[in-house]
């Protein structure tokens, strides 16, 4: 009877939280707590049956209980993400109108004819996986690591042998007469896998050996090794800093860390030293001057577009027929020559609370499987964003990495993915148990 009545208690308690996958954790961990309370009582000399009434009493309204542990183990909805997300939607499409507006005469039948319909189509494309990577249990996730690391491989030798490249940029091959962005997939996938690899390996070691050691750099520089023979320089630098921080996040080793990166910076430096094509273009990007008729006239426009924007800016529609590829690699330079400085500075400002989001959603999780997904993904999202600000300063060698969020293409079908997993992550902060979350006492 008695046995009932706690079982009665618990089904009361757990009836007031809507996370089912909870119930479990929150019985067991109430349970325990409930016996802690009868044997403290027996141990006064009190029978059974009056320890358990009296800690049941001890515990209050099962209502109340239920509803206090709703509130701590409910799904979080990370509604700063959602917005400042929202907000980068939302200038990528008022850019595009813009060009769509200006160019539209200039270009008639081009591409630039239907820039804000493209990017509408690739925006709600991302939105679409978003919200299925954010509903979707990211601990799922984590046992198809070997396979996500095995499908990056994959795609990056079938770009190898099939990929199509367009202005010196592999995309990969065809899917069904679609040319998605490739470049921009395989960091993610790649962050993705090596999180869950990394960590199952932290997880099942029972003590570190050089072995084990040798095994974990071997399968972080196994995809660089193909990301060069690709040729694909930009999204191999964000690959190696990405990875990098997330090894020695995961494994906490950092002689071989440090080892790491000053083998990177070695072997970069002495690849940038000697070559010729690279020197002069971080040359010309620093000084516009020295090659104002070849390399270094893109910059010296770049200059002279956002100096002569002002304030205000030209206004909704402006053209500048100078500026290149205004709806992709020169949109945030064209925002500025349309709305400038102030544009400039609320760009900066969204980007910034973007990166505030990405901090706090890191410090929130505790999970180290979710930490490290989390860290890994938006390390690549941040290093993207800031050499996207990087640029607008006019002196930063452009490169094929596209501006998250803002620039056309099927880049962005990633980035908000990653977003997606990120926010689906943070939704479940909470949901995993109580033992780092309980109102008990």
């Amino acid at each position: 009877m008695m046995k009932e009545r706690q079982q009665q208690f618990l089904d009361v308690v757990c009836a007031e939280i809507k996370a089912k996958k909870t119930h479990p954790e929150i019985r067991q961990e109430l349970a325990s707590h409930l016996e802690d309370l009868i044997c403290e009582k027996e141990a006064d000399g009190v029978s059974r049956e009056e320890a358990i009434a009296w800690a049941i009493e001890q515990m209050g309204s099962p209502q109340t209980l239920g509803k206090e542990l709703h509130l701590i183990h409910k799904p979080h909805v990370p509604w700063g993400l959602f917005g400042v997300v929202a907000l980068l939607s939302a200038i990528s499409l008022i850019g595009m109108s813009s060009v769509d507006v200006g160019y539209s005469d200039i270009v008639k039948g081009s591409f630039l004819d239907n820039a804000f319909r493209r990017q509408a189509i690739n925006i709600l494309i991302g939105i679409v996986l978003m919200f299925g990577l954010y509903f979707i249990d990211f601990r799922k996730l984590k046992s198809f690591s070997w396979v996500l690391y095995g499908t990056s491989i994959a795609g990056i030798l079938s770009s190898i042998f099939w990929g199509i490249t367009i202005n010196g940029v592999n995309y990969g091959p065809r899917i069904f007469l679609i040319l998605p962005d490739m470049t921009s997939y395989r960091p993610y996938v790649l962050i993705v896998a090596l999180a869950g690899i990394l960590v199952n390996r932290k997880e099942s070691a029972k003590k570190k050996t050089w072995r084990s050691g040798l095994f974990n750099i071997s399968i972080l520089l196994a995809p660089a090794l193909l990301l060069i023979s690709l040729n694909s320089l930009p999204e191999l630098v964000v690959y190696l800093i990405s990875s990098l921080v997330l090894y020695v996040w995961i494994t906490r080793d950092w002689i071989k860390s440090v080892v790491l990166l000053g083998f990177f910076v070695i072997v970069g430096l002495m690849f940038i030293f000697n070559s010729d094509y690279l020197m002069v273009r971080i040359i010309s990007a620093i000084n516009p001057s020295l090659d104002p008729d070849g390399y270094g006239y893109i910059y010296q426009v770049m200059r002279e577009v956002i100096s002569s924007a002002g304030w205000w800016g030209h206004g909704f529609g402006a053209v500048e027929q100078k500026l290149p590829y205004v709806y992709s690699d020169m949109l945030p330079v064209y925002l500025i020559h349309c709305f400038g400085w102030a544009g400039a500075l609320l760009l900066l400002a969204v980007i910034s609370w973007f990166f505030i989001k990405l901090l706090s959603t890191i410090r929130a999780i505790r999970e180290p499987y979710g930490q490290a997904l989390v860290l890994g993904l938006a390390f690549l999202l941040a290093i993207r964003l800031t050499y996207g600000l990087a640029i607008l300063s006019g002196g930063m060698m452009l490169t094929s990495i596209p501006f998250p969020f803002l620039s056309y293409g099927s880049h962005v079908w990633f980035e908000y993915a990653a977003i997606g997993l990120l926010m689906g992550i943070y939704r479940r902060k909470d949901i995993g148990g109580v033992q780092n979350n309980t109102v008990l006492s």
